[in-house]
């Protein structure tokens, strides 16, 4: 495949994952608070194994997701090496993960996601690491009467919320490039974490898919607002402004 037509496949399947949350968006938000209604009974236990900098939707996020993409995605894949969600499509190979940051641990990733080398096929040599996943796999498509193999696609579910609470301040589609595109992206992309060989995602450095946003004459964003609380503004959550880039809001209270 051409790296063009990696990127229309990338955003055809944002559209898709961005449907099903839109058109399941009550039943996730009840589904993200209903751990309040018992959380006289894991609080404590949490907060002993756990700290008050942690995520305290991390688990629970990912339940509801599953449930949720599950619906309409009809071939989750068993493969040991994946995101937390891996989907078999006609065309591809979708990895979806889940990822929630409370307000304690904001500021240390706003505009940038930590990943995993079991999240991505993109490579990661700038933080001293390489991604687990190929860019193609060895199942194949037919297009056109032309055979493809199955491109590996990657997105997050990005949260941010306040600990132990019923606000949630945004929730973000964020979609990762293949990896065939590095040549497109290449290192600004990445940021190292505070630990070595722990990649960061840094999304605010480069929000778009920019040969299909140079194909179409305007900008087709990789990061998209599933939920934005309108009491913040673009720049306080994703660290840019809506003066550079202002991204799709599909959700706002």
């Amino acid at each position: 495949m051409s790296l063009l037509e990696i990127e229309e496949l990338e955003y055809v399947h944002l559209e898709r994952i961005r449907y099903y949350f839109l058109d399941n968006f009550q039943d996730i938000k009840k589904g993200l608070i209903y751990r309040l209604e018992i959380k006289n009974d894991w609080y404590n236990i949490f907060i002993k194994t756990k700290h008050n900098q942690s995520s305290d939707l991390d688990k629970g996020a990912e339940r509801i997701f599953h449930h949720v993409f599950s619906q309409g995605m009809k071939i989750p894949n068993s493969s040991p090496i994946g995101a937390d969600l891996m989907y078999e499509t006609f065309d591809s190979f979708i990895h979806i993960d889940i990822k929630t940051i409370s307000d304690s641990n904001w500021e240390d990733y706003k505009g940038k996601i930590a990943i995993q080398c079991n999240q991505t096929s993109y490579p990661l040599f700038k933080v001293g690491s390489s991604p687990n996943l190929p860019t193609y796999y060895s199942k194949t498509f037919i297009k056109n009467g032309c055979e493809y193999n199955k491109p590996t696609l990657t997105y997050f579910i990005y949260i941010l919320h306040k600990h132990a609470s019923e606000e949630i301040f945004s929730i973000l589609l964020v979609c990762m490039p293949n990896g065939e595109l590095y040549e497109i992206y290449e290192d600004k992309i990445l940021h190292k974490g505070k630990n070595k060989g722990t990649p960061r995602y840094a999304f605010k450095e480069e929000p778009r898919f920019v040969l299909l946003s140079n194909q179409r004459g305007k900008n087709v964003f990789r990061v998209e607002f599933l939920f934005k609380n309108s009491n913040y503004s673009q720049e306080e959550l994703v660290g840019f402004s809506e003066k550079k880039y202002k991204i799709p809001v599909w959700v706002e209270r």
